[in-house]
């Protein structure tokens, strides 16, 4: 990733104070996964089951399609790697980065899974709420560069597998409607 871009997330990450690392790592341990569960309940409750089931199969074909590249292509965290950046979710003090470091293999940073999947809540989120959506979806974003755990190339490879996932699922959906279609049922007569 290095030779690729660089120091470009020092430029990102001014010098961390309490109050940005506080908000920061509200908005990767809370609010990410507040907006992943807010975008399923909107769509189901409110424009019904096969909305929440097309969101639900982008989602799980992100996962899917970069589970290879966390075991082929790993990355570090940029706050362990790059001078200029702290990783500052891993060395502050307090009981959240102690389980951050009990938890976090560290080697897991390409494509990032917090782009990925915020994009795919954003792509998915109700026509009422796609502003907002996309506003979290960008504090998402900013916070991994932040807090030292991502580069530039993971951002931009989660939300490129998240839109190609996205205008897969019409296809994937398709597919797997049909496999699963039950067969018609035979009606035996006596002759």
């Amino acid at each position: 990733m290095y030779a690729f871009e660089g120091n470009a997330v020092a430029v990102l990450q001014p010098d961390p104070n309490l109050i940005l690392t506080t908000l920061f790592v509200i908005v990767y341990l809370l609010v990410y996964p507040a907006l992943l569960l807010a975008t399923y309940i909107s769509l189901k409750y409110r424009h019904g089951r096969t909305q929440a089931l097309d969101y639900v199969a982008t989602y799980t074909t992100l996962l899917l399609v970069s589970m290879p590249f966390f075991y082929f292509v790993p990355a570090g965290v940029t706050g362990y790697y790059l001078q200029g950046v702290e990783p500052v979710l891993y060395e502050s003090t307090g009981p959240v980065q102690t389980f951050m470091k009990n938890v976090d293999t560290l080697q897991k940073a390409f494509p990032s899974l917090h782009a990925g999947l915020a994009a795919t809540a954003s792509l998915h989120a109700p026509s009422g709420y796609k502003r907002r959506s996309w506003a979290v979806t960008g504090t998402i974003l900013a916070s991994t560069l932040y807090l030292g755990i991502h580069w530039l190339t993971d951002l931009a490879v989660g939300l490129a597998l998240a839109y190609g996932c996205y205008l897969a699922t019409p296809t994937i959906r398709a597919h797997l409607k049909h496999v699963g279609s039950q067969p018609e049922p035979v009606t035996v007569t006596d002759d």
